[in-house]
């Protein structure tokens, strides 16, 4: 018998089982999928012998202390994403000249409004500190909601709108405000910083980083092993696989995001509110996708409302093509696979684009995510925030999803798996 099953191999499992490994406890590691690192996926790109990432990619080390700090334990490399040198918006079915981005010139104003009313409110909130604050439930609305004052200019309207929707993978009447507000906050109330910040990623990919915790502490890890259950025994915990395995431990840790804990017969109550929550699930739904294109311009980002895409941005460029990281509100919205269709995407931005070869992962159909990147809904901060990290009998949780910090980013994953390895550790000692 182990003393933890952790139920989810990505970043925030993977780091809890390292942190009770390594003081002592055996661990086992079940992975439903046959890799490892959950909604990261460093992935090869066709036959060009090059890779990319399907998921999670960015960060910003100076903000986010958590996954700074396993840089450092690990010297794992990094490097800054290309800036940008062709700058392009499209809004209101136009493409906007330079001068007049990111709207034209005799709106500015209309949209320093809305950036002061966003910077003013984010100045409410306490980074990190409890999101269920009564002070704070007036900010718990749709992101559409909180800026409605402000959206009477269409260019404003559309600016605002695309903002929020590549940031949290959704569109604006979905996402919650709060959550905007916090991330704004995050970033010292510096409203543009958002967009700009999370700029390093992993030279050798978010791969780098999973190994690195994987290796690390010596836990059992065993994959292609999706959970059907998890029963509390009193005593002990079991947890039984789809594939009819059964697990016992002391306890465990179920570190797989929200949307998927349906799929799991857990031991909470119908009316808990962790069963609530997950049958309301995340709101993230984008659509990222990578395409290898010629006849665009050297460095080109660029963002708009009114296609597929919200944004678009050079990676890198080999094969005498340019390789564009594509980001937009509705994984539905195209094939990202179909070379045509995200030829058609690009062209809002750049007409005379022609994609050579192109793949993304339609993570809200994938079983094991069901979603993307963490987005609350309206009234979710309010409601479960700090039962977020309160553990059922035995069964303890941990995640993106869970965060206090940074939730949707890796960090916020190392942050929640760190947290809950401690507070199981102590369990562990006290438990005898």
């Amino acid at each position: 018998m182990h003393d933890v099953v952790v139920v989810g191999g990505g970043i925030a499992g993977l780091t809890a089982a390292r942190d009770l490994a390594q003081t002592g406890h055996s661990v086992l590691v079940l992975e439903a999928r046959d890799r490892l690192g959950g909604r990261t996926w460093y992935k090869q790109f066709g036959d060009t012998g090059r890779r990319t990432e399907m998921g999670g990619t960015w960060f910003d080390e100076p903000t986010q202390l958590n996954i700074a700090r396993e840089i450092q334990r690990y010297s794992l490399p990094t490097v800054l994403s290309p800036a940008g040198q062709e700058f392009r918006v499209s809004l209101c079915g136009r493409s906007l000249p330079r001068p007049d981005q990111p709207v034209p010139r005799e709106f500015r104003p209309d949209l320093d409004k809305a950036l002061d009313h966003i910077i003013e409110q984010s100045r409410r909130v306490t980074f990190g500190a409890d999101l269920d604050n009564p002070d704070l439930h007036d900010l718990d609305i749709s992101f559409a909601e909180f800026i409605a004052a402000y959206t009477g200019q269409p260019f404003v309207a559309e600016y605002l709108t695309m903002w929020s929707a590549f940031a949290f993978g959704c569109h604006p009447s979905e996402n919650s405000a709060l959550q905007v507000l916090t991330w704004v906050a995050g970033y010292d109330n510096a409203v543009w910083t958002l967009d700009d910040a999370p700029a390093t990623k992993f030279a050798k990919g978010t791969a780098s980083l999973v190994e690195a915790l994987a290796d690390d502490g010596g836990a059992d890890i065993e994959l292609s092993a999706p959970v059907a259950s998890i029963a509390d025994a009193g005593n002990h915990i079991e947890v039984s696989t789809v594939g009819g395995d059964t697990h016992t431990a002391r306890f465990a840790v179920l570190a797989a995001p929200v949307n998927t804990w349906q799929d799991i017969d857990l031991p909470i109550a119908a009316d808990s509110l962790k069963a609530q929550f997950a049958r309301e699930g995340l709101a993230g739904h984008a659509l990222k996708l990578h395409a290898l294109v010629d006849n665009v311009p050297e460095f080109l980002m660029a963002s708009g409302w009114g296609g597929p895409l919200c944004w678009t941005s050079e990676q890198a460029n080999f094969d005498g093509g340019r390789l564009l990281v594509g980001i937009g509100e509705d994984d539905s919205a195209i094939d990202a696979t179909d070379p045509a269709e995200v030829q058609q995407a690009i062209r809002q931005f750049a007409p005379e684009a022609t994609v050579r070869i192109c793949h993304g992962h339609n993570w809200t159909v994938d079983p094991y995510a069901q979603g993307t990147w963490t987005t609350y809904r309206p009234g979710q901060l309010s409601r479960y925030y700090s039962d977020f990290a309160v553990p059922h009998g035995r069964l303890y949780f941990a995640g993106s999803d869970l965060a206090r910090g940074w939730a949707g980013f890796m960090d916020g994953a190392i942050e929640s798996g760190t947290d809950t390895a401690a507070a199981l550790g102590r369990r562990l000692r006290d438990d005898g």
